[in-house]
């Protein structure tokens, strides 16, 4: 008689969760390519793909508003706005309501930049789903709502600290 399967442990999880996130993010920023290069083409930091991504999804935040949501120092933020502002990627205007607080907007460049690499992440994305079997795929499928609640328990403990 065959003993049934036992649950898997957190730890057990944990050591096996963070290599494949991590395997599969740098896999698929180097077979999509850069996000944007700036004029010197350099590809930008992470730090400063993650600001532009967050500006992306909410224009006309600001630096405070963008390095909360990515748990950041703002003065670290700020430093980066500031480069990538340089780079032609950012603009920052002063809000006219509060002239304290400045405004984030993607330029044209760095907006396209971020959807053709969108379209070249998905597309390596697609290629690499329709190689695996259909079970596998509905394993992937089925634990996208177990990692977004993970990231919620993971914001919930960020907060508490």
């Amino acid at each position: 008689m065959v003993a049934p399967p036992t649950a898997p442990t957190a730890e057990v999880v944990a050591d096996t969760l963070m290599p494949a996130v991590g395997a599969v993010r740098r896999l698929l920023r180097r077979l999509a390519g850069p996000v944007v290069t700036t004029g010197t083409s350099r590809e930008i930091s992470t730090s400063q793909r993650e600001v532009l991504a967050m500006v992306g999804k909410r224009a006309g935040g600001s630096v405070a508003e963008v390095a909360d949501e990515l748990g950041l120092a703002p003065n670290s933020v700020s430093t980066i706005v500031t480069q990538l502002v340089a780079a032609g990627l950012l603009v920052r205007e002063t809000d006219p309501r509060d002239r304290r607080v400045g405004r984030l907007t993607l330029t044209p460049q760095a907006q396209d930049a971020l959807d053709s690499a969108r379209a070249r992440r998905r597309g390596v994305l697609h290629e690499a789903l329709d190689r695996l079997t259909p079970h596998q795929v509905a394993d992937l499928a089925a634990g996208i709502d177990a990692l977004e609640a993970l990231a919620d328990e993971l914001r919930n403990l960020e907060r508490a600290r």
